[in-house]
């Protein structure tokens, strides 16, 4: 397998801009390609994701649709998806000026026992699906985008990785203080149609 024209064809499908999801980076960081694909998992996907699209506004579907992608499609246990109350402290960023207050929707937190034990390690923001990533949040007297409260959410929690979604889009965000923010978005649609973007996904931010 030639590893470069491997990470070329996936990254020719996904949104990215900035340097950290870049060829080089790839090679470094995964020199015999991505992760392989799971034809049961794929399976599986399809139906959620079809279920998801039928009513997505429907009261908790957003959530379900979320939590599936963050525990069956990359790993992540449950017990380390913090939300709500259980939220570790320090996540909520004051923007003063707008009146707002930035906090997530849920927290992957380090594993119990370990170094990073209850610490963030990725901040997850979810909004309705009529929500473009890109466009002003509906209803919100600042007229930023999910993208630009992400990248100041991480800015202000000193946590470096973001994921954002309104279900069909999931937008990574890469923004540790004082560097370049990077972004790299996948659509849902097109896990299905073209595997290796989900291998990409889930080579990215599986545990």
């Amino acid at each position: 397998m030639n590893v470069s024209r491997h990470h070329a064809d996936w990254l020719s499908l996904v949104e990215v801009s900035g340097p950290f999801v870049s060829l080089p980076v790839l090679l470094r960081v995964f020199p015999q390609g991505l992760d392989q694909r799971d034809p049961v998992q794929a399976k599986a996907l399809r139906s959620a994701y079809e279920e998801w699209q039928d009513n997505p506004a429907a009261a908790g579907k957003q959530r379900v649709w979320v939590i599936y992608i963050l525990t069956d499609i990359l790993g992540y246990p449950q017990d380390q998806i913090a939300e709500g109350q259980a939220l570790p402290a320090g996540l909520e960023v004051d923007v003063p000026e707008m009146g707002e207050t930035l906090r997530p929707d849920f927290a992957l937190v380090g594993p119990y026992g370990s170094d990073t034990a209850g610490q963030a390690q990725l901040l997850i923001a979810s909004y309705p699906s009529e929500q473009s990533l890109d466009k002003s949040v509906i209803g919100k007297h600042w007229k930023a985008t999910p993208a630009t409260r992400m990248m100041e959410l991480l800015h202000g929690s000193g946590v470096p990785l973001g994921l954002v979604t309104n279900g069909e889009q999931w937008m990574l965000v890469y923004a540790p203080r004082g560097e370049t923010t990077g972004y790299a978005s996948w659509y849902a649609a097109l896990w299905l149609d073209e595997p290796i973007i989900l291998r990409a996904l889930h080579s990215l931010l599986h545990v």
